[in-house]
């Protein structure tokens, strides 16, 4: 009964959903590589090697693609003989799959949840497990994947405060999906209770951890520092660097603003912005100018130059590696009410974080960073300025958080295997 009011819903909205993708192939341009396989139009790996198995990853975007990467690999040197595809919702992410995923045979994108797009696809997969990663749970799919026998399982599972407050709206929909999920391993006791009240099988539930800890393969070492500061156009030694990552509309403006308090302390001081759609890379450098500081951005600077007081970072995939040069970071979605973005990756690299009090997607990694000291959260310009003024000037704190950082990394590892175990098992 579910599935069938799920599907009169869908009918009805089919109008709308059609001029919505009309309007992303055409005019915004989000989906003109992906709408075919959107429709189920995959590649044919159904007829493949009798006896071949197949796993279907699929991580919605980029955050998703990289906690999964580790996972691909576990899953490559257990089944080494094995198909892997995976799949992405957005372009971006699909772009990042194909350099970053390197276990994986194939790359795609995924179809949207009417059956007979579903169906189209599975026709051309035949998947022998499929996997989910965080938070992408479609109902017909999930259901189709069931009547097919096909294993389920959830990995690096979470339910943001966002996405509990929707799902308990939404409860009728969200227990029937949730219930075909034959393992959901989710990244934290509270991620665990909470799909369970959304209507999971307590049987199926357990806690993994978090997939993101085990992405020890991106430490930047020091010779690739000094090789990344130079081609940035930083001193080799000398000058401070502050580096804000992911920023959004509203962000900006404080983030530069205390940039400006700064500066009257520590002159040398250096910003890399690097916001989270780089298509706003021309009104943040509006931002910049009319403050009076000097600008570059990295997609038409030459490698080197030095001539900047700001660096806008408007290029895909190089900010992971740039919290590296930096002294201090900030990461952006959260001092609006956004929900945050992954602080992973300036901790990854040894780097104290600062962020917004806005940060219930990445509710736990948050707490945990602020309890081990190398987390921080600041309401404005003024606190940004006066925590990142108190970090800048105790070197002996920030080696102490570099050694923090590492240490919790460790002590948090381990999460892709488990997975990675328990989908080997299932094929």
């Amino acid at each position: 009964m579910v599935g069938f009011l799920y599907n009169v819903l869908l009918l009805i909205a089919a109008p709308g959903v059609f001029v919505y993708y009309l309007w992303r192939i055409s005019v915004s341009r989000k989906s003109n590589k992906s709408w075919r396989q959107n429709l189920g139009g995959l590649p044919y790996l159904s007829d493949r090697e009798s006896g071949r198995k197949l796993i279907w990853v699929h991580a919605a975007s980029v955050g998703e693609v990289i906690a999964c990467t580790q996972l691909l690999d576990a899953l490559r040197a257990l089944l080494p003989d094995s198909l892997i595809l995976v799949t992405t919702i957005t372009q971006t992410g699909n772009d990042v799959a194909r350099k970053s995923a390197k276990a994986a045979d194939v790359v795609a994108y995924f179809p949207i949840d009417y059956l007979p797009c579903v169906y189209r696809a599975l026709r051309r997969i035949r998947p022998d497990a499929f996997v989910m990663v965080e938070t992408e749970i479609w109902p017909n799919f999930l259901a189709a994947l069931k009547r097919m026998g096909v294993p389920r399982v959830l990995v690096n599972g979470r339910i943001s405060d966002r996405s509990f407050a929707r799902g308990r709206k939404w409860r009728w929909l969200y227990s029937w999906a949730a219930a075909n999920i034959d393992h959901c391993c989710m990244q934290s006791q509270t991620d665990a209770d909470r799909i369970e009240i959304l209507g999971a099988r307590p049987e199926s539930v357990q806690v993994f951890g978090n997939t993101k800890f085990d992405q020890d393969g991106v430490q930047v070492g020091p010779a690739d520092v000094r090789r990344l500061r130079a081609d940035l156009g930083l001193p080799p030694e000398g000058a401070s660097v502050f580096v804000a990552g992911s920023t959004n509309v509203g962000e900006d403006e404080p983030v530069l603003d205390a940039f400006g308090i700064l500066r009257g302390d520590v002159p040398s001081l250096r910003l890399i912005i690097a916001p989270r759609q780089i298509d706003r890379a021309d009104e943040i450098e509006e931002m910049v100018r009319s403050r009076r500081f000097r600008c570059i951005r990295r997609s038409v600077g030459k490698p080197g130059d030095s001539d900047f007081d700001v660096l806008i970072l408007d290029t895909f995939g190089e900010l992971a590696s740039v919290y590296a040069v930096g002294q201090i970071a900030f990461v952006g979605g959260s001092l609006i009410p956004k929900g945050g973005h992954s602080i992973f990756q300036p901790i990854m690299q040894g780097k104290p974080v600062m962020f917004g009090p806005h940060m219930h997607n990445f509710r736990d990694i948050a707490q945990l960073a602020v309890a081990e000291g190398i987390g921080f959260q600041v309401a404005d310009a003024t606190s940004l300025a006066e925590r990142a003024k108190a970090l800048l000037s105790d070197v002996r704190r920030l080696a102490e958080i570099d050694a923090a950082c590492r240490k919790m990394i460790s002590d948090n590892q381990g999460a892709s295997r488990r997975c990675a175990d328990l989908i080997a098992s299932l094929v």
